[in-house]
């Protein structure tokens, strides 16, 4: 039922007219390198003025992003829906069930436009939506990685790039590269070069 919706929802993105949305989602096992390779992303494509959202998928069972005992979280337990908590730097939307990530994505750029246009700010700049962790989503991916067994076991025709861990062990990486047809980016040093790839 979730992939039907996913599926919907891909595909309207993708008929939306000016449609402005580049996702690349970054996966790996643990310790790979994902989050500073993200971090490094994030960081060089804020300072050319895309707007960036980043999207971690949290594995753990029985996982809340609230913390036990604060109001938010006892408006959760008496049964909101959703919960809204703001502060004079932050705003944060908890949704008390699981939502297609389409349809998170699309709200939040309508959410974004909205904000900079009563700000009387350009709402032009092209979106850039980072997943961490979202296999199953149908976009492009980049596969980090720690040596070449870990590449085999995760190879797969949507991954673009390979990154992580693996460009600190210089013969590991000599080797992965004789065997696997990728283009293999050290995105710590040139994260220009997965723009490059992905397009945007």
């Amino acid at each position: 039922m979730i992939k039907d919706n996913e599926n919907k929802s891909e595909n309207q993105n993708d008929q939306e007219p000016n449609n402005r949305i580049q996702m690349i989602s970054f996966i790996g096992f643990s310790k790979s390198g994902k989050t500073a390779s993200i971090e490094k992303l994030i960081s060089y494509l804020h300072k050319r003025d895309y707007i960036v959202l980043a999207f971690k998928h949290i594995h753990q069972d029985n996982f809340s992003i609230d913390t036990p005992d604060k109001n938010t979280w006892k408006y959760s337990k008496a049964g909101a829906d959703v919960v809204v908590s703001q502060s004079p730097n932050e705003s944060a939307i908890l949704f008390n069930r699981r939502m297609d990530p389409y349809l998170i994505i699309n709200s939040i750029k309508q959410i974004i436009q909205s904000s900079l246009k009563s700000e009387q700010r350009s709402s032009d700049n092209q979106l850039v939506v980072i997943l961490e962790g979202f296999r199953d989503l149908k976009v492009k991916k980049v596969l980090c990685v720690k040596n070449l067994e870990e590449i085999k076991s995760q190879m797969d025709p949507s991954i673009v790039a390979i990154s992580g861990s693996i460009f600190s062990n210089i013969l590991e990486l000599r080797s992965a590269k004789s065997e696997i047809q990728a283009k293999f980016v050290n995105i710590l040093k040139n994260p220009e070069e997965i723009v490059k790839i992905l397009g945007f």
